[in-house]
């Protein structure tokens, strides 16, 4: 007995078995979304860069600066008079030249380049009284002129470093500056006071004197401003997206093909013919089909007039039936009576071998169950018992 049969929705390709890859995909429909997942997701972090933390900090800190010789006016001195050498134009310059960077760096462990402004102060006039009593006016800086430190680094805390360094590094050229200019103020009036004794130059030479002993130009921070550039998720274009949903849809049928060739279970009535071509019986479903039926209960009565058997053994492979009830729509329509054996698996070769020239074994393998070695197996096994053997059925 030959019966050539496959399933009605691989007529139109012949080469793609569509009903296994159908089951297939029915039991691993997950494969989908997890690929489109792993796809989109892999290029949303590949154009993203997929940053935690952003790509840079810029950083900037204002600091007022503390002018020394303001208080000289108390005594007479006109504070303009104290020249800090060099002046405060020159410092900034100082600050920005390639020697103190690599100073700093050094100093540090790292290159980091700081931006370094002033703000121009603003001078007002004022009426002091001499000590002959006397007024005069006097030029003072009304607006307190302010030092910027901006940096742009990876790592915060390094531009805090770079900048706390070039803050002191500031600090220490306003003191020098402002000492050698009073230095030189107080060595004038000395001078003066040695040709012509007077005691208001005394009182300021002594004063210059004590401002020089405490002498301090402390830089105090007076405002901050910190910006993360790049933010930490990057705006992704929607033709990534697309192509990522693509990308995965074909690699998903990719990986479901793959599955459907490596199976070991029996998904198909094509699977089966390849296994039990002589002896395949056809397919029964769950659901009644009276022409399916009927094509099935025709090659079992012509099997069954062939041998002359009055009953059938029904054999599953490693189980038990789940469900019998298309068995019994095809036995209802022979004239013969069937039974339902224990599982293959569990039957003694007693059993399996047992003589019989009225029964008729039919092995019965359950779709998305059953091992395609099994298959194999069992209808070889069966071929060599000695017994009549009708043939192989598939069942949902």
């Amino acid at each position: 007995m030959t019966y050539q049969a496959t399933d009605l929705d691989t007529n139109l390709f012949s080469g793609v078995d569509l009903r296994a890859f159908w089951e297939t995909l029915r039991l691993r429909w997950w494969v989908i979304p997890a690929v489109l997942a792993v796809s989109v997701g892999l290029l949303w972090a590949q154009e993203s860069d997929l940053q935690i933390e952003p790509s840079s900090y810029s950083i900037s800190r204002t600091y007022e600066a503390r002018d020394p010789t303001a208080i000289l006016a108390s005594v007479g001195i006109d504070p303009v008079s104290v020249r800090a050498f060099p002046d405060v134009n020159n410092q900034v310059l100082i600050l920005q030249s390639a020697a103190v960077r690599q100073e700093i760096s050094e100093k540090i462990g790292r290159d980091t380049a700081v931006t370094v402004t002033r703000s121009k102060p603003t001078f007002t006039l004022i009426d002091t009284l001499e000590s002959d009593g006397q007024s005069s006016l006097v030029f003072q800086s009304a607006g307190v002129p302010t030092y910027s430190f901006s940096c742009n680094e990876r790592v915060r805390e390094v531009c805090n470093t770079a900048i706390d360094a070039y803050v002191a590094k500031a600090t220490d050229l306003r003191t020098d500056a402002f000492r050698a200019g009073l230095e030189d103020l107080k060595s004038v009036l000395i001078s003066v006071n040695e040709s012509a004794a007077d005691a208001a130059l005394s009182t300021k030479i002594v004063a210059i004197g004590h401002l020089l002993d405490r002498l301090e130009t402390p830089l105090v921070e007076v405002s901050r401003y910190e910006e993360a550039e790049s933010a930490t998720v990057s705006t992704v274009r929607r033709p990534t997206y697309t192509f990522g949903v693509i990308a995965g849809l074909v690699i998903s049928l990719l990986i479901l093909l793959q599955l459907t060739y490596s199976d070991r279970r029996v998904r198909s009535l094509r699977q089966l013919s390849r296994l039990a071509s002589n002896s395949l019986l056809g397919a029964l479903s769950a659901r009644p089909n009276s022409v399916q039926d009927r094509q099935v209960a025709v090659l079992l009565h012509h099997t069954i007039s062939q041998y002359g058997a009055t009953q059938l053994r029904l054999l599953p492979l490693r189980s038990p039936l789940r469900d019998d009830s298309a068995m019994n729509r095809v036995v209802a329509m022979l004239t013969v009576s069937a039974r339902t054996s224990a599982p293959f698996a569990e039957l003694s070769v007693a059993e399996l071998a047992q003589p019989s020239t009225s029964e008729l074994d039919v092995i019965v393998v359950q779709r998305n169950h059953d091992l395609r070695t099994d298959v194999v197996e069992g209808l070889s096994a069966l071929r060599n018992s000695g017994r009549a053997l009708g043939g192989v059925l598939l069942i949902d």
